[in-house]
Parts: structure tokens; sequence; C-alpha cells
């Protein structure tokens, strides 16, 4: 499987430990440990459902299609993969037998249609960020539709077709006992889906989200001259002296490097909590199948089942952080609010702001708008709270500038 090609590698032996406390306590531990994150990602992504479902004002917005995409391929993964999985650590052995293979198949949908809707929502603000203006007439609901079933197909092609035929297996003449979801992948298979499940994907999102800090950085330079050519103005009519200019030059200096800092942390969330759970699986994904003996069948100790184990959850979790990373804006924080009665902790919770109707990126080509307008009377709007909006979908209203 996808996530599974050690779920045991011999025949569970059950008799308990000396004096029946390590081995349980350790499995009652673990079992701990997977029910909160599969229940984190269960109420995390059910939200970010629930929540789209009921605001209208999020529905009409393009760009939270292919998060609620993000959100169902999620929450496939802690309904339709992460429980049997969790209960095969506890018990040490697989219970669910025929299933297996459907769980495969599952089990490789589900991640791989994570991974290609988040390259999606990369695709989809690129183009917001760079190109807000045919951004707002190209990017309708159909293409929206049309990216995300292309990412859907994909995904069902590379995961149900190959398992169902047999042709994901690794060739072995060692004995499989029925206890285990035997799934070893053989190398061309490993290789060839590795390639369209992470690493297109993720040269993409690396591309699109370089070019997204390039466009940001020569924007919110462009825009802090603005500002600093408006306060210069305002302040040789007020007759202020040089000193107050020197201060004032420093001040927009660390005004603009904050703004820098803030979009750059912010594109260093979305890429490094990806790449940390993502990458250390499908590396071993592709060094496994190369591991195994010509004849025997047993792999070499170069990875452990446990280790792989380990990074398994760890591209599972990715499912959980999703929800936090892609929804958890102004929008939605205030959406949750209501939709869970706690609107008294957020100021202003009880009354969402929908804005005018109309495309995502409206009050980003307003910027646009003013930057090319604007004389040195009128300061435009900070650029850094709209490179949110599209790079976390932060769909707050535009505020004027002070």
């Amino acid at each position: 499987s996808y996530l599974t090609f050690f779920l045991n590698g011999t025949a569970p032996e059950r008799p308990a430990a000396p004096g029946g406390v390590t081995v349980p306590s350790s499995r009652v531990l673990t079992g701990c440990f997977l029910s909160m994150l599969i229940l984190t990602t269960l109420l995390g992504n059910t939200l970010v459902c629930a929540t789209v479902t009921k605001f209208r004002h999020l529905r009409s917005k393009v760009t939270n299609y292919f998060v609620i995409s993000l959100a169902v391929s999620d929450l496939l993964v802690a309904i339709l993969v992460m429980p049997w999985k969790a209960v095969t650590e506890i018990t040490g052995f697989w219970p669910f037998g025929s299933f297996c293979d459907t769980w495969v198949a599952f089990d490789i949908m589900c991640s791989t249609a994570s991974i290609l809707n988040l390259c999606v929502i990369s695709l989809d603000r690129y183009w917001a960020i760079s190109s807000p203006f045919r951004y707002e007439r190209k990017m309708t609901p159909k293409v929206a539709y049309v990216m995300i079933s292309v990412a859907w197909t994909l995904s069902v092609l590379i995961s149900f077709i190959p398992v169902q035929l047999n042709w994901h297996k690794a060739q072995t003449k060692a004995y499989t006992p029925s206890e285990n979801c035997d799934s070893r992948l053989n190398r061309t298979y490993a290789i060839s889906t590795s390639l369209i499940s992470f690493y297109i994907p993720v040269a993409i999102m690396v591309a699109t989200y370089t070019q997204i800090y390039r466009i940001t950085h020569r924007q919110i330079r462009m825009i802090s001259a603005l500002e600093r050519a408006a306060e210069s103005a305002k302040n040789r009519h007020d007759s202020m002296g040089k000193g107050s200019s020197i201060a004032e030059s420093e001040s927009f200096f660390k005004m603009t490097f904050k703004r820098e800092t803030k979009v750059l942390k912010t594109l260093s969330l979305i890429m490094g909590a990806f790449v940390c759970c993502w990458l250390p699986f499908f590396i071993l994904n592709c060094m496994v199948p190369f591991c195994e003996q010509s004849g025997g069948g047993e792999a070499f100790p170069c990875i452990s089942p446990t280790t792989f184990n380990v990074f398994v959850w760890f591209g599972w979790a990715n499912s959980s952080l999703n929800p936090i990373i892609y929804a958890f804006n102004a929008d939605f924080r205030k959406a949750f609010s209501i939709l869970l009665g706690c609107h008294r902790l957020y100021p202003g919770g009880h009354k969402i702001e929908t804005g005018p109707s109309g495309p995502v990126q409206a009050s980003l080509i307003n910027l646009q708008r003013r930057c090319c307008a604007s004389g040195p009377k009128e300061a435009p709007t900070p650029y850094v709270g709209y490179l949110r909006m599209h790079l976390l979908s932060d769909l707050s209203a535009c505020r004027p500038s002070e």
C-alpha cells in the first residue's frame, strides 16, 4: 500500500510479555495517541465542510471550492484509512481479512487526492496573485470543478485499477500469512506513483510559491515606496524637520521588512508542514523495493518496519494540519465561532462581513487599481493582507489605510 508496506513483517506472535505489562501498556499508549490524531483530523475537516455548507458567502468564493475538496480528501483519510491501520497497530496483526486490497486502494487514492488538492490550491493562488484581472474572468466555478475532477480522477486511476489487477505487488516467493496485510510494491509501481503523487506536485508547489514570494516582494516594495512618498509629502506640508525625515525612512524600512517577513513565514508554514510530513515517507517509498533480495523475498535491514510506520503516520498527520493552515483565516474563524456558538469569544463574530458579492480577488484588483491611480495624497492599503488573502484564503474586507 501507499502508506503500509509493513503492517507486520512476519506472522504475529501474540503471547503476553513477561508480567503482561510492557506490550499491552505500550499499545494502549499508541492507541490513545492515534485515536487523538484521528479524532482531530475528523473534527477539523468536518468543521471546514460544515462551515462552507452552512454559510453562503463562503460557498460563493471560487477559491473555497479547492479548500472544501482538500477537506473532503483529508476527511476520507480519517475515515477510510487511518482507523484500520490504528487497529492493526494496537492488536499487532491485520484482523480485517480480505478487506486488505480495498483498504490499500483507499489508502493510495485518499493520500494522492489530498496531495493533488494541495497542488491545485498552490496553482489557484499563484494565478490569483500573478494575473488578478485574468483570474477574475477565467476562474469560474466550472473551471474549478474541472481542476478538482482531474485531481480526483487521477487519484482513482492510480489506486483502484492497479491494486485490483494486482499490478502493484512485488513478486515474492515468501509465504504471506493471512493475518498480515502485505502489500510490498514493485519497483515500477512504487517509483511511478511516487512521481505522480508527490514529487511532481511538490515541484509545482515549490515553483508556484517561489514565484508568489517574488511577486509579493516586488509589490510590497512598490507599495512601501508609494506610502513613503505620501508621508513625505504630508511631512513637507507640515514643515517637519530633517531629523524626522530620517526617522520616517527608518520606520518605513522596518515596516517593509516586517511585511516581507510575514509573507515569508506564511509560505514557509505552507511548504514546511507539507514537506516535513510527506517527504520522509516518499523517500522510503522508493527505497523499500530496492531493499529486497532478488531471490529470498525478505527485506534487507536498511529500513526497519518501525521507522517506516512512524513516517506513514507522519504523512497522514498532514491531513490534521491542513484545516488549520488552509482554513483558519478571518472569514472561517468568524464562521466557526457562529457554528460552535462561541461568537462571544470572537469580537464581531456574530456578524460576518461578506463584502461585495463577486469573485474572490475583487479586493486585490481594487488594490492594484489604487496602486496605479493613487497619488502621493492617498497611500494604498498594505499589500500583505491581500497576499495572505490568497495564500491562506484570508478574505477579510478591505480596510482603508490610516
